[in-house]
């Protein structure tokens, strides 16, 4: 399999593709993917070498967090505590890009996040599709450089130490996803990126 990986259309997409990265993934390799946001470098977050390895490529401090991606919103609570707050805010906001921080359980390593993980279900298919374990979804970048929305944008030395890139195109909405923290019965904005603050707090 070539490096660079092309999926024309993600909702439809050959299930050998899918298939082989998924081995890959398991194996300890790490991709970058495109997501409902940006790009991202995808790796086992339950593998701590992978993580590690992660935080390296993009020269990341290790006290920052990583978020994660999975497959669906059922899967949350495998790994997070959810409380009817989140509960509400993951109904209608997820699938999607949002990214919503929740006390974590002790399945996911303290290198990924230390007391509390972001957790990702972007509205990506074939991206889902992947996660047959939580991925880091942290962004396709020198830590602190522009995130990238589309394959060409993406630091080459960046690409030249991950395994494979799988382009699927421009990202639907070119800007990053929002964050919010649920603490106890708490909501707390840390970045507001497509979803706005309000349509979630009119929800709630």
């Amino acid at each position: 399999m070539n490096k660079f990986i092309k999926i024309t259309d993600i909702n439809n997409y050959d299930e050998n593709i899918l298939q082989f990265l998924m081995k890959e993934l398991i194996k300890g390799k790490i991709i970058i993917v495109g997501t409902d946001t940006v790009y991202g470098i995808s790796g086992n977050a339950l593998d701590v070498d992978v993580v590690k390895k992660i935080y390296e490529i993009k020269k990341r401090d290790f006290s920052k967090p990583i978020s994660i991606c999975l497959k669906d919103t059922n899967e949350i609570e495998k790994y997070a505590y959810v409380n009817d707050l989140a509960k509400k805010i993951i109904d209608n906001f997820l699938p999607g890009p949002l990214t919503i921080i929740l006390k974590k359980k002790d399945i996911i390593p303290d290198i990924v996040a230390k007391e509390y993980i972001g957790i990702r279900v972007p509205d990506v298919k074939f991206t889902r599709d992947l996660c047959t374990v939580p991925l880091t979804t942290t962004s396709a970048n020198i830590s602190g450089n522009k995130e990238a929305y589309r394959v060409e944008d993406i630091d080459k030395e960046v690409i030249k130490k991950v395994d494979y890139v799988v382009d699927i195109g421009e990202c639907k909405y070119k800007k990053p996803s929002t964050v919010i923290k649920i603490e106890n019965n708490n909501i707390k904005l840390v970045r507001e990126g497509i979803i706005k603050f309000d349509d979630i707090l009119d929800i709630i």
